[in-house]
Formats: C-alpha cells, sequence, structure tokens
C-alpha cells in the first residue's frame, strides 16, 4: 500500500519541531570560538546530542556522533509509515562497514572503531556475512563486489581498489532502490550527489595527472552529466571543461573551486560546494509543510551537520585555526 502526504501530518510536524536543535550558523561560531575541544563539545550539550547522562571526553566524540546519527535514523523510522524511503540513504553505511572489515582482515587489525551502527545490516550479521563469504543473504552489487574486491587485492594489493570497486557497488544498489523507490525529490537529491562525486572523482583525477581509464574505473553512474562528457573534456584546462557543464548547473560551481590556485584549499573549496549544492536542495522542503519531503531533508541535515562537527572537533584536538576550518564547513540547513 502506497502512503499518501497526509499521512506525514504528525511526522512532518514533530521534524519540523525538532529543526530549533539543529546546528546553526551562530552555534557553529559559537564551536569555533572556543577555547578548548571541552568547550566546544559543550555546544552539542545545547543541541541534545549523547543521552546527557554522562560527560563525553573530546577525545570520545566519534563515539558521540555515531550515537547521534543512529538516534536521528531510529526517530526518523518511528515515525514514518514506511521506512523503504530511508534505508537508501543508509546504504553507504553498509559499504563503509564492509571496506573496514575487508581492509582489518587484509591488513590483519580491528575495524571495531571504524563500523558505524546507522546501517540497515546489523553489524554482527554483517561482520558473519563477509568474513564467511556467506553472499546469499547480500544485494547482487554487494556481493560481486566483494567478490571483485578480493581478486583485486589479492593480485596488486592496492588498498585503494576496495574503495573504488565498493564505492561503485554501493550507488548500484542505491540507483537501483531509488528507481523502485519513483519518489522524484529522493531521485534528485542522489543524482546531485553522484554528480558532485564524479566532479570531485574528476579534478582529482587530473590533477594527479591520471590517464582516463582511471577515471572511467572511478566514474559512478546515475548521475545527470554522462561519463562521456567527462572523458571528451579530460585532456583540456578545467576552465575550459567547465563550459561543458552549463547545461548540467554545475558551470559555476567548477569555477569558483578552480579559482583557488592552492591545490590542497581547491579541492576543500569544491567538496564544500557540492556539499552546499546538497544542502540548498533539501532545503527547498523547508516550505513544504507534509510529505516525505522534510523527513528526508531533516536526515540529510543531520548528516551534514555531523560532519560539519567532526570538522571542528577534529580541527580543535589538532590545533588548527579556526579560520582554516571555517573555509571547510558547508551552508547549515537552518
Amino acid at each position: 500500500m502506497s502512503h499518501k502526504s497526509t499521512d506525514y501530518l504528525f511526522a512532518s510536524a514533530y521534524i519540523k519541531s525538532k529543526e530549533k536543535y539543529l546546528l546553526s550558523k551562530e552555534r557553529i561560531e559559537k564551536m569555533l570560538g572556543s577555547k578548548t575541544p571541552d568547550d566546544a563539545l559543550r555546544v552539542l550539550n545545547e543541541l541534545n546530542y549523547g543521552s546527557g547522562s554522562e560527560k563525553v571526553s573530546p577525545t570520545d566524540f566519534e563515539t558521540l556522533l555515531s550515537q547521534e546519527s543512529e538516534k536521528t535514523y531510529n526517530m526518523i523510522t518511528s515515525l514514518a509509515p514506511e521506512q523503504k524511503y530511508f534505508e537508501v540513504f543508509l546504504y553507504p553505511n553498509d559499504y563503509h562497514n564492509v571496506k573496514a572489515l575487508l581492509k582489518a582482515e587484509f591488513l590483519e587489525t580491528s575495524a571495531d572503531e571504524l563500523l558505524i551502527n546507522a546501517s540497515t545490516i546489523p553489524l554482527n550479521q554483517l561482520r558473519n556475512l563477509v568474513l564467511n563469504r556467506n553472499y546469499f543473504h547480500m544485494s547482487e552489487a554487494m556481493s560481486e563486489g566483494i567478490q571483485e574486491v578480493i581478486a583485486e587485492y589479492g593480485a596488486t594489493h592496492d588498498p585503494q581498489v576496495i574503495d573504488t570497486i565498493l564505492d561503485k557497488a554501493c550507488y548500484r544498489d542505491i540507483n537501483a532502490e531509488i528507481s523502485k523507490l519513483k519518489n522524484t525529490f529522493i531521485q534528485g537529491y542522489f543524482i546531485l550527489k553522484i554528480d558532485g562525486i564524479n566532479l570531485k572523482s574528476f579534478v582529482r583525477s587530473k590533477e594527479m595527472n591520471k590517464p582516463h581509464r582511471f577515471f572511467s574505473k572511478v566514474y559512478i553512474e546515475g548521475g545527470h552529466v554522462p561519463e562521456k562528457v567527462f572523458l571528451s573534456g579530460y585532456d583540456e584546462a578545467l576552465e575550459q571543461f567547465a563550459d561543458r557543464l552549463v547545461i548540467y548547473g554545475l558551470q559555476e560551481l567548477l569555477l569558483e573551486s578552480i579559482a583557488i590556485t592552492n591545490i590542497a584549499s581547491k579541492f576543500t573549496s569544491l567538496e564544500k560546494l557540492c556539499d552546499n549544492l546538497l544542502i540548498n536542495y533539501v532545503r527547498e522542503a523547508k516550505y513544504i509543510s507534509f510529505g516525505i519531503q522534510p523527513l528526508v531533508s531533516y536526515m540529510v541535515a543531520k548528516e551534514n551537520e555531523i560532519k560539519t562537527v567532526r570538522i571542528i572537533m577534529t580541527g580543535k584536538m589538532a590545533g588548527v585555526p579556526s579560520e582554516l576550518l571555517r573555509e571547510r564547513i558547508s551552508n547549515t540547513y537552518v
């Protein structure tokens, strides 16, 4: 049975009441201006991070972020009439866990601290599936991806193949799922996300002087920009290639990033601008009173917020100046 937008009346109203606890520009500035990591972490208390019953050390902030991610997903799915629309957003976490388990196995280390609880496949189950090579209970894309990783890594011992192969498998699963969901808002989000991933891979490949075939290996299907557009402009200067992106609405984004001469800052700028593209897209849901859009947008907003907190806390722990951290932080939802 397919649910109507009105079935989301209560869920939408509840989620909108939670938006006041999202990380605002003012709270970001408060975190950036904090003298110590402890002070920065206290800002999160105002946003109801953690259980509130125990003090969290700055060294444990990743645990806090993992808990917040899981808490957000559980809240969304407890409110929503249908879970299937939200599970697809956790596929990257499933694949992150697969990567972590395989890398730990190959390098004979532990993956425990790297695993993410907010996933569609319970960690204990996934651990058994991966280690025992039990492909029967996996998607076709995941099982084929793992088998390809085992073969490629065995031949090359290059850890990069793990990420490349499984990233493509992940988005095969995502594209298959969103085609079944038939929700234009969710589909539009992932199209933008894939275009951003491919654009970042394209710029990075060119800056590293990699050949065309390297980019083809990392290119992900499902975006608006076809692979042939990237390949036909591969030998052009980025400023010239940007003209090819006019019809996809990405020209200005690329030009803004390449105006920065420092390569590291160029990548940081491009990452931030791609994140802004996604946040600006889901922010449109703020004007929709009820339906699936406010719930999806809140999930994306929390994902972006957690990324921002990670940037700030990691920087604070390492003593990175606030000005440099500010350059890496994308737009906020609120």
